[in-house]
């Protein structure tokens, strides 16, 4: 660590904390010292080594919907964010889609809905009919369907290890520091108003001026250092991968 004050100190160094750092190093209106603090370099613990890296447009709110789709542009176009080196690799969206089913006449009026408010947006969202679906994919059961929605457009997975890698590769070409330690305390200034100082493990005390809390399903904990309460808990996930055929 080469100083002992930085304008942004970001807890967490896994996708969430090299996205900020990448972002804001890039960014000519910035010009300040950025530190990422990260306990476990291996990222092998992380949420962002287990992510399956999917993204969709079927929400029920127009700013997620526009989020996702900025995600889409990004990851379509990521050599050009990434300032079009050659090494930089090409990235491409596996648009297989959520389908999203109804087992009952007013589930599938909402889900009517919702796609309105998405093709609006600009997605490609298709209501089915159980018939349609049995017809598109005939080894699903849909006795007890009544129809759903499905979007094959900008909506699947993608190889979100490599942005977060080059994500972090490219913070660190732009003279972000990242460090192996862990934050253990913080502090405030005397009015209790913002967070002015970080202690790591290590013993040593890193002063900031906006602390970023990216410490993913711990964010809790890490909040908790500055006796705020933020209703983050960490739930388990399952992927399951079978045979269909």
């Amino acid at each position: 660590m080469q100083h002992t004050h930085y304008d942004i100190l970001i807890v967490g160094g896994a996708i969430f904390g090299s996205s900020v750092a990448w972002w804001l190093s890039q960014n000519k209106d910035f010009d300040g010292r950025i530190l990422v603090v990260e306990k476990d370099p291996s990222y092998e613990f992380s949420s962002t080594a287990h992510t399956n890296s999917c993204m969709r447009q079927q929400f029920s709110r127009e700013i997620n919907i526009q989020i996702s789709q900025f995600c889409a542009e990004f990851v379509n176009n990521f050599s050009d964010f990434m300032g079009g080196h050659a090494d930089v690799p090409t990235l491409f969206t596996h648009s297989y889609g959520y389908m999203y089913l109804a087992n009952t006449q007013d589930f599938a009026h909402t889900l009517r809905e919702i796609k309105g408010l998405q093709v609006k947006c600009g997605a490609q969202t298709q209501h089915l009919s159980a018939d349609k679906i049995k017809a598109l994919y005939p080894f699903y059961n849909v006795d007890d369907i009544v129809a759903g929605n499905h979007n094959l457009k900008d909506e699947g997975y993608f190889d979100g290890y490599t942005v977060f890698d080059w994500w972090r590769k490219e913070a660190k070409r732009n003279g972000v520091e990242f460090i192996h330690d862990e934050v253990i305390a913080l502090h405030k200034n005397p009015q209790g108003t913002k967070i002015t100082k970080a202690v790591l493990a290590a013993g040593t005390q890193v002063s900031c001026g906006t602390l970023v809390n990216a410490s993913g399903p711990r964010a809790a904990q890490t909040a908790q250092m500055a006796g705020i309460e933020v209703p983050i808990r960490p739930r388990k996930r399952y992927s399951f991968i079978f045979d269909a055929s």
